[in-house]
């Protein structure tokens, strides 16, 4: 008699599965990626979000800035991609957004005063 008796778990699917190495991306993969990452963005530093978005906007310090690394931690963002390139170009190639100079913080580029919890102006008419 050959092989593990009937019945024994050598060998038996259904066990703790590893989830895959990321795969290396097409630049056309990278591409779809990058776009759906930056409509993503675009969907956060919307008015229409920022205005009920009190998480977000409790996140911006007294400049405007929220730190890159919470925004690629959004679940939605992390079944798009967890890689943070992707991410850091996403925003790059955004005209309505800026990176600091060290490329861990993200704001508005302009009107980023108008969401800020604190200080008053964060209030707005319609």
């Amino acid at each position: 008699p050959g092989g593990p008796p009937p019945g024994s778990p050598c060998g038996a699917p259904g066990g703790p599965v590893m989830p895959p190495a990321p795969v290396p991306m097409t630049t056309e993969q990278r591409q779809n990626v990058k776009a759906q990452v930056q409509a993503q963005i675009e969907y956060y530093f919307g008015q229409d979000n920022l205005i009920r978005d009190t998480f977000l906007r409790s996140k911006m310090n007294e400049n405007g800035w929220v730190p890159v690394a919470l925004i690629a931690g959004f679940r939605r963002m992390l079944n798009l991609t967890t890689d943070m390139s992707i991410v850091l170009e996403a925003i790059t190639s955004m005209p309505k957004l800026e990176l600091d100079a060290q490329g861990a913080h993200v704001r508005l580029k302009e009107n980023w005063q108008a969401w800020l919890l604190s200080g008053g102006g964060a209030r707005s008419a319609g």
